[in-house]
């Protein structure tokens, strides 16, 4: 099979929802007119890329649910919530004309834990944080300066994203439990994402990926060198 076709879109959550995220940028107003004009824009920008399969950040035991929500709202998306997955998921998915979005996540907890690494290091941990907090305010700054689509292109620079996986490599350096942390939570997490998409792969498929920024460094690495897929960037927003 040739290489797939990919457009790997980070993203913040537009609802804020209280997910367990330590840290999370505001994003007001996502469901007012002006906002909801530029979301249009935006998702008119991504049909560009003509994807086939539009898979977004739910955990893969929820596809059933996510199905009958989709075919819900695909009839009229003016009760769709502020989640990034009905505006932008599945306006693109509709804008295409495609039967189902795809559940794609893993979130379990599987027993590995900070808390002793929080306890043991609490200053280094607070750094850690205060860094990253950094990087929320700038992408504040950045969502109410600028339209969604501008907003988009801005977060999705590979500095974002690097800047946010460093956090990771900053946990898993303190101590035995927070590498045990990293491992087998987030990378096993980013890796077990990464699995789905290549289960979902067919021929000629052009698949578009809409998930935390968090997670795009890893997974952008994962599918570069996997070497089965060709990975487009959003900043330059023209494609093949």
């Amino acid at each position: 099979m040739d290489k797939t076709n990919i457009l790997l879109v980070g993203t913040t959550h537009l609802n804020m929802p209280s997910n367990g995220d330590a840290l999370m940028p505001n994003m007001p107003d996502i469901l007012s007119e002006h906002r909801q004009l530029e979301i249009a824009d935006f998702v008119e920008e991504l049909s560009l890329f003509r994807p086939t399969k539009v898979c977004l950040e739910v955990n893969t035991l929820n596809q059933k649910d996510l199905d009958e929500r989709y075919q819900t709202l695909a009839k009229s998306l003016h009760s769709a919530t502020s989640d990034e997955r009905e505006q932008i998921g599945f306006r693109l998915a509709r804008r295409c004309n495609l039967k189902q979005v795809h559940a794609i996540d893993w979130n379990e907890n599987e027993g590995y834990s900070l808390d002793s690494t929080i306890k043991k290091y609490p200053s280094e941990m607070g750094k850690i944080l205060d860094s990253q907090q950094v990087i929320m305010n700038q992408i504040e700054i950045l969502f109410r300066e600028n339209s969604i689509t501008d907003f988009y292109k801005a977060i999705n620079h590979p500095t974002y994203s690097r800047m946010m996986h460093q956090a990771y490599l900053d946990i898993a350096s303190l101590d035995d439990a927070a590498t045990r942390w990293v491992t087998n939570y987030w990378y096993y997490r980013n890796l077990t994402i990464f699995k789905q998409v290549v289960r979902l792969r067919e021929h000629q498929d052009r698949i578009l990926v809409l998930y935390g920024l968090a997670h795009v460094h890893l997974l952008r690495q994962f599918l570069e060198e996997s070497g089965a897929f060709h990975v487009h960037e959003l900043t330059t927003i023209f494609w093949d």
